[in-house]
């Protein structure tokens, strides 16, 4: 009798580090800006004098996980004296297979993994996977260059799994390269930032990410990558995650809805929440979670500094300055926050918890 197929073998596994189809970082060959940040890596490598670990820093969506990726093929395909000040390798050269294969034996990536029992990624990096940089590091390099790991992110990281990494930092092997990818590096312990070179990478101009999601969503259309590269404030990759999940269609929504505060349109209000319910839960509770965030912070950001201004919402932003003062939204989203947090935790029901969010947000303007 044929054994069972494991559920690895009846379904690929999702990487927790993709967003939705878009292609992974790893098989991107495009970067936007950042060139400063390709040179550093570049020199550092070339110097023979290379830090065994670094921390790549900066927004979501920035470009960090490409430029890690771009360093490592340029690393195992060329070597460390003969990396150009761009990291760029041939088309066609062996080790760009290799890497989006995650076939190259000098390599290793560390995510959250994927519970096929509880059908979602989990939480954290667990400990039992950055110990594989034990047995990883003690291998000899196949090709005599670098041996590699990039941990995407390390933000997912706990105390145990820290600590873990700890000791490999504190007593790095010969040839042993780490690549931290984090969205927040303060909140990674001190010990692991001390350990570290920190290279952070900085928001994009409103022009370059227009240009870069352009460039990769050429179908797009004007309106939807205009409004999409504003709400992700110099991130191309988060704008091209707005751009697949059809965020535009539901700020504009949410910008129509908030507009009748301090009292919102019921039929309205109830028709979003049906519709919003049936997409899957990243599309749709996740989404609106995330663009309601997006209200507070463009309504922070217009209130303290200059930021690309959206026609569409300059009227909302008026009026939410009119219905309540900052410190109070800032409050209220923040338990707004929390409890969208419980909810996809708890797999509450989607369609009752965006009602629950909407009627809050109108109860405290009508107050």
């Amino acid at each position: 009798m044929a054994p069972r197929p494991r559920a690895l073998e009846l379904e690929p596994v999702p990487e927790s580090d993709r967003e939705g189809d878009l292609p992974h970082p790893r098989e991107q060959l495009e970067l936007y800006g950042h060139e400063s940040a390709c040179r550093a890596l570049a020199q550092a490598a070339r110097s023979g004098q290379l830090h065994h670990a670094w921390i790549i820093a900066g927004p979501k969506g920035v470009g960090k996980a490409t430029l890690a990726w771009r360093f490592v093929r340029s690393l195992l395909a060329h070597g460390a004296q003969d990396c150009n000040d761009q990291l760029t390798i041939g088309d066609d050269h062996p080790v760009r297979r290799q890497i989006a294969a995650l076939s190259h034996p000098d390599l290793i990536l560390l995510r959250r993994p994927w519970d096929f029992t509880l059908k979602k990624f989990k939480s954290e990096l667990p400990v039992d996977e950055v110990r594989k940089l034990r047995g990883f590091f003690s291998r000899h390099s196949s090709f005599g260059g670098a041996r590699i790991a990039v941990i995407d992110c390390a933000d997912d990281m706990n105390s145990n799994s820290q600590n873990a990494l700890l000791k490999i930092l504190e007593e790095p092997p010969k040839g042993a390269l780490l690549l931290l990818i984090s969205h927040a590096p303060g909140a990674l312990l001190a010990t692991t930032r001390s350990r570290c070179r920190m290279l952070t990478l900085r928001k994009l101009s409103h022009e370059a990410t227009r240009t870069a999601v352009g460039t990769l969503r050429p179908g797009l259309r004007e309106d939807e990558r205009e409004l999409v590269s504003a709400l992700a404030d110099g991130a191309p990759g988060r704008a091209l995650a707005f751009a697949e999940a059809g965020a535009a269609g539901m700020y504009r929504d949410v910008v129509e809805l908030l507009g009748g505060l301090p009292r919102m349109d019921a039929g309205g209000v109830f028709a979003f929440a049906e519709k919003t319910a049936k997409l899957p839960a990243e599309n749709g509770m996740r989404l609106f979670s995330t663009l309601l965030m997006q209200v507070e912070e463009r309504l922070l950001r217009g209130a303290f500094g200059a930021q690309h201004t959206l026609s569409s919402e300059q009227a909302l932003m008026r009026k939410l300055q009119q219905v309540m003062p900052l410190e109070s939204w800032q409050r209220l989203w923040e338990k707004l926050r929390q409890e969208t947090g419980r909810a996809y935790d708890l797999n509450l029901d989607k369609k009752q918890h965006i009602l629950n969010t909407l009627f809050a947000i109108e109860a405290a303007a009508q107050h």
